[in-house]
């Protein structure tokens, strides 16, 4: 049912109408259909066409008023109206025909209803062929705004090729041997995506195929190189590629009886030191007796017994840095306890 508003009293004349499909890329002429009568409603104030005649297909239409004797602006009316449907897609299929002879190499059929998975596989000596046939509800030809079909590789590098027509049949062959500059010499995986769209076009379409392993030739050296892809600023926050390392091998060590001997080994000419001290016989007559004196020469002592311990956790688990300030300290405390300890020596020797 179509409306047309019309400002008018209660009562009023019917409206007589041409129809006139729009000239488009759907038809080569525009049809004219003469006196459609609309009936005017007068509780809602509008011309209403009941029903339309049996041979409007989809496209977009034209309405003219044809009485330009009753209302002013008779004749220069006009109004758009587009008119969808599902357009009828059948006998779609794709193919890898020989460059020379065009020999089927390979055939799928395709139902464009649904996303496909096909796989084909070509060189750049071949060509691939597409097929498919477009009717309105009416069984007449329609073509569509835009058909195209895409080759995307795996490197997201795309290439669109309009998709031609013959009647109700449309057809596309790629000759690889003519596009290999055009694809850059990139052999490997390429995608293929049908779009099929028009505003009348109630199941326009966008439809994955499935792709074709394309076998190009080595790029020469001055061939086009393809462009740079748009990097996602996002993509830094993503998550990253995951890093295996491997560290090296521990290297082989000797066995823990053995390691135990060698420290034996290392502590035998402390023992000896010992013994020695023992055999000679340790003279203590001349250790200091007054207060001060033996003092700091039981504190030279000590330090000494300090720098020897502070060898052994150098052996056990300091470092070198840490070591040698600690033993800057020692050192200082020797140096001044010993100065001492050695002039009491020698003001008792002198007296």
């Amino acid at each position: 049912m179509v409306k047309v508003n019309t400002v008018l009293g209660s009562e009023a004349p019917a409206l007589t109408v041409k129809i006139v499909q729009a000239a488009s890329v759907n038809s080569k002429s525009a049809p004219v259909i003469e006196n459609q009568d609309l009936k005017y409603a007068a509780d809602g104030g509008f011309h209403v066409l009941d029903s339309l005649p049996k041979d409007i297909d989809v496209g977009k239409y034209e309405f003219f008023s044809s009485q330009s004797d009753i209302y002013a602006t008779g004749g220069r009316t006009w109004v758009k109206i587009y008119f969808t449907g599902e357009i009828k897609v059948e006998n779609a299929e794709i193919s890898v025909l020989d460059n020379d002879l065009g020999n089927v190499e390979s055939q799928k059929k395709l139902d464009l209803s649904t996303d496909s998975a096909i796989s084909l596989s070509a060189n750049h000596l071949q060509k691939l062929r597409l097929s498919f046939q477009l009717s309105s509800p009416l069984g007449n030809t329609f073509k569509p705004h835009q058909a195209l079909l895409k080759l995307r590789h795996e490197t997201n590098v795309e290439h669109v090729f309009v998709v031609g027509s013959s009647g109700k049949t449309f057809e596309f062959t790629l000759d690889f041997l003519g596009l290999v500059d055009k694809l850059y010499y990139l052999s490997g995986k390429y995608d293929l995506q049908l779009t099929v769209g028009d505003a009348v076009m109630e199941n326009s379409f966008f439809r994955y195929l499935g792709h074709i392993d394309l076998d190009l030739p080595e790029a020469p050296e001055k061939a086009t190189r393809p462009p740079l892809q748009p990097i996602d600023p996002l993509s830094r926050f993503g998550p990253k590629e995951e890093i295996a390392h491997i560290f090296r091998a521990p290297e082989t060590r000797p066995p823990k009886e053995l390691s135990l001997v060698f420290l034996g080994l290392t502590l035998v000419p402390l023992v000896g030191f010992f013994i020695g001290l023992l055999r000679l016989g340790v003279n203590f007559k001349k250790f200091p007796t007054a207060t001060v004196s033996a003092a700091f020469a039981a504190l030279f002592h000590v330090g000494i017994a300090a720098v020897l311990c502070l060898y052994v956790l150098f052996w056990l688990k300091l470092n070198l840095f840490t070591t040698l300030k600690y033993l800057s300290f020692l050192g200082v405390f020797l140096l001044f306890v010993g100065h001492r300890t050695l002039s009491n020596l020698a003001k008792v020797k002198a007296d």
